[in-house]
């Protein structure tokens, strides 16, 4: 399924007048006072407080296990003024980005611990997609000539988000998202179990820097792409950065026709300046159908968070190594009560 038409998968939340309100009050207080969408959550006193954090909590909930994802409607409205589509993700414009970087900041807060990746837009908490020149054929975020095909945001990593968040700040081509949720294939038991068999390793995607070449390449740590939370079947997946550890034609066989389910049962989840979509990234696999950029300041831009929660992925992905990419904090910042033990 290529259209971009969404199906009946696709409803959405309208932000209260009042959650938005208060939103843009707090992000502009933030910023008179010297804070970044990078530091905002590093000194208490610039947390969501009081009715903010409540109006918050009402209005961006975590997905339902069973749908996977939310939209939540016109949430930023209000702080849309960031100037043109940078050119790079390093390109954009600190002082115009703040007031929208914060407040998306402070609303993935309140469904976990907010992180980046110190190997990806230097250790960026709030991350820019947009589509840059010499990325146009890759299969990471700044690409446009080829469609960003199913996957899990950063599968390569036992400590990948458990929510990602996408805030749009410019759509004029009404590029939607992709969305396919794992829940809603009709797999055969067969191919359940082989997917349940630890077989590939995902290698980190072209986004990622690496160090000199000098070092010798960690070996890879083979992993199911299949697995269950207590709620249902959750998936790993990213075949464009996947590694075969095996021959074996069956379970070969099986990860192609997950892949070819995901193509049945995809839609397209369209996006408007100011709405938010949060993803469920153990339960869906998300990507993006290809466009023809501009790079005249008007492409389609995106705001990108990641969030951890309080729940356990499975006890063998703790013996991982995750290529050693670290994951990076907001200063002072500690994970939720009870992200311990399995919880990688």
């Amino acid at each position: 399924m290529l259209g971009q038409t969404p199906t009946d998968h696709v409803t959405t939340d309208q932000a209260p007048g009042e959650a938005r309100a208060l939103l843009e009050e707090a992000a502009r207080e933030r910023v008179a006072a010297g804070a970044t969408g990078q530091t905002v959550l590093s000194r208490p006193e610039w947390l969501s407080c009081g009715p903010l954090r409540r109006a918050l909590r009402e209005t961006v909930l975590p997905p339902d296990p069973a749908r996977g994802f939310r939209v939540v409607e016109g949430l930023f409205g209000g702080l849309l003024d960031l100037g043109a589509t940078p050119s790079h993700w390093s390109r954009n414009d600190p002082d115009a980005t703040a007031p929208f970087e914060i407040s998306l900041a402070l609303v993935a807060e309140t469904l976990g611990s907010v992180f980046g990746w110190s190997e990806q837009q230097e250790g960026r908490l709030v991350h820019d997609i947009v589509p840059s020149k010499g990325f146009e054929h890759l299969q990471v975020g700044a690409s446009s000539a080829v469609p960003l095909v199913w996957h899990t945001e950063d599968g390569f990593h036992p400590q990948r988000a458990d929510y990602l968040l996408l805030a749009c700040v410019r759509n004029p081509d009404g590029i939607g998202s992709r969305l396919a949720s794992v829940r809603d294939l009709d797999l055969d038991p067969d191919d359940v179990a082989q997917l349940r068999r630890p077989l590939l390793a995902i290698e980190p995607d072209d986004s990622y820097a690496y160090g000199d070449g000098s070092a010798e390449p960690a070996e890879p740590v083979g992993m199911a792409t299949l697995w269950d939370r207590p709620d249902g079947l959750c998936v790993r997946y990213d075949p464009s950065y996947t590694r075969y550890l095996t021959d074996d034609k069956d379970f070969v066989s099986a990860h192609e026709r997950l892949g070819a389910a995901f193509e049945e049962q995809g839609f397209v989840v369209p996006l408007s300046p100011g709405d938010l979509l949060v993803i469920d990234n153990d339960t869906l696999v998300h990507g993006r159908l290809s466009f023809r950029p501009r790079y005249d300041g008007t492409d389609r831009w995106l705001k990108r968070v990641l969030v951890r929660s309080p729940r356990s992925r499975p006890a063998a992905e703790g013996r991982e190594h995750g290529y050693d990419q670290r994951r990076v904090f907001p200063a002072r910042a500690t994970l939720p009560t009870g992200a311990g033990g399995s919880h990688w």
